[in-house]
């Protein structure tokens, strides 16, 4: 089984090889009158020899029976000198191998086969392979209308002699071999399909370098930005950024943002319009005097929701509008009710101090 198949495999290769090969050939009629001669295209045949370059030489003579299809006559036995026979034979009703084995047990040096009612070449082929390895003489096939072209001239001059010649010549068109111009179209196509996924892939890396590239510049930048969480719970004063000390006299505006009084201050007396730096709140109907200061901050946030106000943010509020009411009144009455709020003031923290009666 092994050796059937790989036989086979031989047979195809071979085959491949000689529709590859060049298998056109000229049948050359030389004549001596004149010394002119006339061409004619044929195609040589996949078995037996091959032309040699310098041709094969021949009177050429009609083979009897005309098929070759059984024994034929052979040529006169030539004298000294004298060139061999070519014989011309009828394609149809057997192989062509065995028409050219027995042209060549006939004894002629080449055997041409020409076509009936076409003058198409066809590559002649072999059907028997004990028959191919007998073969040693070449074979060339032409159409009908050179075979009769071929009969005319011999006739008409008795000396002229025919010469079988190779054709290396490239075809010029593509129909002459097929399998070559499919190659051909097949190559073309894998080409151009090789130069685009060549240049897909250049185009596809460098795309996927440069998305690359600014990944890697975003993710620097990210790295490389501080990233804080805001939050209320401050200790900073957020005009001068200093963190507040006992003693520091503080600025509450409406809003309850904190402040430095001096801070604030010199932020109002810059700005055209007074607001409050954090939340950017109107603070406009507020005089200097009006806001409510303290001589210490704690760490809770009187803005803050659903928390209770300290006390101490309760009576500075309440103190800031004693200060406003008593402002608005006149002088003799604000002095005295200013020395009678004292007086009530200190009669008070007399109370509440321990030593006190």
């Amino acid at each position: 089984m092994g050796r059937a198949l790989a036989r086979g495999a031989v047979q195809v290769s071979l085959i491949l090889c000689a529709l590859l090969a060049p298998s056109r050939a000229v049948v050359r009629v030389v004549l001596t009158g004149n010394g002119s001669a006339v061409d004619f295209a044929g195609s040589q045949a996949l078995f037996g020899a091959p032309l040699a370059p310098q041709g094969v030489r021949g009177y050429l003579m009609e083979a009897k029976p005309a098929n070759a299809c059984h024994p034929i006559e052979g040529p006169p036995r030539p004298g000294n000198g004298s060139l061999g026979a070519i014989v011309l034979i009828r394609r149809y009703d057997c192989t062509f191998d065995l028409k050219v084995l027995h042209a060549q047990r006939a004894g002629f040096e080449a055997a041409i086969v020409h076509n009936v009612h076409s003058d198409e070449l066809v590559l002649m082929a072999h059907v028997y392979e004990d028959v191919r390895h007998r073969i040693t003489i070449p074979s060339v096939f032409v159409g009908e209308a050179a075979s009769q072209d071929l009969r005319v001239l011999v006739r008409c001059d008795k000396l002229a002699h025919v010469l079988l010649l190779p054709d290396y010549l490239p075809c010029p068109e593509p129909d002459c071999h097929p399998l070559l111009a499919a190659s051909w179209v097949l190559g073309r196509a894998l080409a151009l399909l090789a130069s685009a996924a060549f240049v897909l892939r250049r185009l596809w890396r460098w795309l996927w370098a440069r998305w690359h590239a600014e990944r890697t510049v975003e993710t620097q930048a990210c790295q490389k930005a501080q990233v804080c969480t805001f939050t209320r719970h401050s200790n900073l004063c957020a005009v001068c950024l200093d963190e507040y000390e006992e003693g520091d006299r503080l600025k509450i505006l409406p809003c309850a943002h904190t402040y430095h009084c001096k801070c604030i201050d010199l932020w109002f007396s810059r700005g055209a319009r007074r607001a409050c730096p954090v939340c950017k709140q109107s603070v406009a109907g507020t005089e200097d005097g009006s806001d409510s200061t303290a001589d210490s901050f704690g760490d809770e946030d009187p803005s803050l929701p659903g928390r209770r106000p300290p006390v101490w943010a309760i009576q500075a509020r309440l103190r800031s509008r004693r200060l406003e009411l008593l402002a608005q009144a006149s002088p003799a009455r604000h002095h005295r009710g200013a020395t009678s709020l004292g007086t009530v003031e200190a009669e008070a923290s007399s109370e509440g101090s321990p030593g006190a009666p």
